[in-house]
């Protein structure tokens, strides 16, 4: 188990594994790494299949592995799919889902986090994202209360030429959720993968804004490279973190 800054007990996102078999398999890989939290993502369970889903989370939990979150998941105006997450979220333990709403649904989502005492974290993924930067994300949340928060995935705000420290330091009050994750960047600004505090991120800048703002939200490792053998190199990103 890795715990950081106030005992914030690291996990790694499931897509990670993408690459992997399924559950079993990344059980396997999360015991390897000494790990025992995961953020899930879609491509590991269906929260609209209901049966299923319980499956899923009871396999985790026999294996005591947790439950940090679940997304990145598109948020419309189908209330169904949206309160199939947040059960999904209630049964397995979740405080915080993982968000790309669309702006019309934030009235719809706002009634949900309310009923169901679960809060959504939009995730910012890069330039060319919806919520890609500060100005964005600073008017999605005017439209919205403090249940609709930030999830700052580190890479991707490189990607947006934003300094995640900026948006730490900015949105203080609304970061609910992190993504460690490092990129370098080609000659044509093309991101590239990068092990934890071996590409543009400075990781230890990251960690002490979250220790300066007392967060005690959720941090995820997320490592996309490699899908068919990630071990390797998500291992060295948490001897980063370590």
């Amino acid at each position: 188990m890795l715990t950081i800054l106030k005992n914030i007990n690291v996990g790694i996102q499931s897509w990670c594994f993408r690459g992997l078999k399924g559950n079993e398999d990344n059980i396997a890989a999360l015991k390897k790494c000494d790990v025992n939290a995961i953020e899930i993502c879609g491509i590991h369970v269906d929260v609209n299949n209901k049966s299923e889903a319980s499956q899923v989370i009871k396999l985790y939990k026999d294996n005591k592995i947790s439950f940090n979150s679940c997304g990145i998941d598109h948020y419309s105006l189908d209330e169904t799919k949206i309160r199939n997450l947040f059960e999904f979220a209630i049964q397995a333990g979740i405080k915080v889902l993982g968000a790309d709403p669309d702006p019309e649904a934030f009235p719809l989502i706002d009634k949900l986090c309310d009923e169901y005492n679960v809060k959504i974290a939009i995730h910012n993924h890069g330039r060319y994202h919806r919520y890609g930067n500060i100005s964005q994300l600073e008017e999605a949340f005017s439209k919205s209360s403090p249940n609709i928060g930030l999830c700052l995935d580190t890479g991707w705000a490189l990607d947006s030429h934003v300094d995640p420290v900026e948006m730490i330091d900015k949105f203080a009050n609304r970061l609910y959720g992190v993504h460690l994750k490092d990129f370098n960047f080609d000659s044509e600004g093309k991101e590239v993968e990068a092990v934890l505090g071996t590409g543009e991120l400075d990781l230890k800048a990251v960690l002490k804004a979250l220790k300066s703002i007392d967060y005690t939200g959720y941090i995820t490792l997320e490592y996309e490279g490699e899908p068919e053998n990630p071990l390797p190199n998500v291992m060295k990103c948490l001897d980063s973190l370590k």
